[in-house]
């Protein structure tokens, strides 16, 4: 079988990650010489060249960078997405993605896995039954410029939102329906 042959069947196969452009010659089973490097040159882009973890760890490394410093990432959605750009013999796992986000020096943005347990707690604060006397606080709390209001979300729970004139700061935030919430919002109304 000549060389450009086999590379069509790997790209086919989806075997397009080397060690080495060498390793890829002794797998043709041709000799390595101008011709067959001219002819590798045509299908170069479509291979990956290097050691299999550098390959993943440039792949998960991209991904991380793409991400907000200081986010949760949901780890099973990155992995699906890095994988499609990896071949099929070096798809990486959820175990990798835990790896890199717990090494420092390789997880640079400081990101977070998201697992089930960090969605619920975001969602808990908000999932409060609202008494009349902190409907009666929100009213209070309410002077001309700010617009302060209990909303349903997407989901179904409620929150505070805070939306102010530009003379308070042209602020528009969502708050959970909580005591706490009611101490921030104050101090923002007034500036502190």
């Amino acid at each position: 079988m000549d060389l450009r042959n086999y590379l069509k069947k790997q790209i086919e196969k989806g075997k397009t990650s080397w060690e080495s452009r060498s390793a890829l010659f002794r797998d043709a089973e041709v000799q390595r010489n101008g011709n067959n490097n001219k002819i590798l040159k045509e299908y170069e882009k479509k291979f990956q060249f290097g050691i299999v973890i550098k390959i993943k760890n440039k792949a998960i490394q991209s991904y991380f960078e793409k991400q907000k410093k200081n986010s949760l990432i949901n780890v099973e959605g990155a992995v699906k997405i890095i994988n499609q750009n990896l071949s099929k013999d070096m798809q990486i796992s959820e175990t990798i993605i835990y790896n890199r986000l717990n090494d420092p020096k390789f997880n640079k943005n400081n990101l977070k896995g998201q697992t089930l347990y960090t969605q619920v707690s975001k969602f808990g604060e908000y999932n409060k039954k609202i008494s009349k006397e902190f409907e009666e606080k929100i009213l209070k709390i309410k002077e001309e410029g700010v617009y302060l209001s209990i909303e349903e979300t997407q989901r179904g729970s409620q929150s505070l939102r805070l939306r102010t004139s530009k003379e308070k700061g042209n602020l528009d935030k969502s708050f959970p329906p909580n005591e706490n919430s009611v101490k921030i919002i104050t101090k923002l109304i007034k500036g502190e």
